[in-house]
């Protein structure tokens, strides 16, 4: 069974070979999880498990066939057509902002892209817009010396493997080709093979996936500057991350009124669950704070 490092190390190889040589034949790439639930990368078939070569082809083939660009727009709002912030990301789009291409490598229905986190370390990552942040792999924030101490605040995500919580970290900067973006917001994974590169980096850029000719072009908006992206992150993704710690602070009320004073140990976990939890508030507004967050994002 390969091991999740060489995993990396393969697809990494890929996409340099990629960044040299972009107009060269570009094959499948098959994609498959282990017993551990790692997710593994190749482009050779014979190196998939046999029990899931079926599956994997059949994700490869869903993008043998060249698609239309998809075009994904991250403003915040929908003003009227022809105003406000759409028509922004239309000049955008035009050639109003700066514009990035880069290849990416198909991985099933996905797209592996080489990042660079910190200027230090290069692995590549999966282009993630369902995911609210940059998850590192353990392994890669070692490289790229990103440590969570121990009063890191955390956050719970929901995996293949059910919800892990995992450490919250700003990573001084994310690199993809010519596009970067500084104070990132960031997961540390200890169970992934391979990052996600998610709305926390994405957020900043229009971008736009043409699966034909295996590039991803980003042009750069101005929601940060506009006040629409604080952190990184859009006032729907500030509620959503109070409304969470909020709503968990409810669920330890609730148990407490509902438990019997005589269970006094189920009692004084529920307290010591209710001051990690206020800690988590406390770390998040200190967070929003910096980010100059409205008290209206947070509610």
């Amino acid at each position: 069974m390969p091991r999740p490092r060489l995993c990396v190390a393969i697809a990494l190889s890929m996409l340099l070979a990629a960044a040299v040589a972009p107009n060269a034949s570009r094959g499948e790439i098959y994609t498959w999880t282990d017993a551990a639930g790692h997710s593994h990368y190749t482009q050779d078939l014979q190196g998939v498990p046999a029990e899931q070569r079926g599956e994997a082809r059949r994700r490869a083939n869903e993008q043998a066939t060249p698609s239309k660009v998809q075009t994904f727009s991250n403003a915040p709002a929908a003003p009227a057509p022809g105003s406000g912030r759409r028509a922004a990301v239309r000049r955008n789009v035009a050639g109003g902002g700066r514009v990035h291409r880069i290849p990416v490598e198909r991985a099933g229905t996905g797209m592996i892209v080489l990042v660079r986190i910190n200027g230090r370390a290069v692995a590549p990552f999966m282009v993630d817009t369902g995911a609210s942040y940059v998850l590192i792999p353990q392994a890669v924030a070692e490289e790229a010396g990103v440590e969570a101490g121990p009063d890191a605040r955390t956050m719970r995500f929901t995996t293949a493997n059910g919800v892990v919580e995992q450490a919250i970290v700003t990573l001084d900067s994310v690199e993809l080709g010519s596009a970067q973006a500084a104070d990132v917001p960031a997961s540390i994974s200890p169970s992934m093979g391979i990052g996600l590169l998610g709305l926390s980096f994405l957020n900043r850029f229009t971008y736009q996936v043409d699966a034909a000719a295996g590039m991803l072009t980003l042009v750069e908006n101005d929601l940060a500057e506009g006040g629409d992206l604080r952190g990184g992150r859009s006032e729907n993704q500030w509620r959503m991350e109070f409304g969470g710690l909020q709503r968990r602070m409810e669920e330890i009320e609730n148990r407490r009124d509902a438990t019997p004073p005589s269970r006094s140990r189920l009692h004084a976990e529920l307290d010591q669950q209710q001051l990690e939890t206020e800690r988590q508030l406390e770390a998040l507004d200190a967070e929003a704070d910096q980010a100059n967050v409205p008290d209206s994002w947070r509610r």
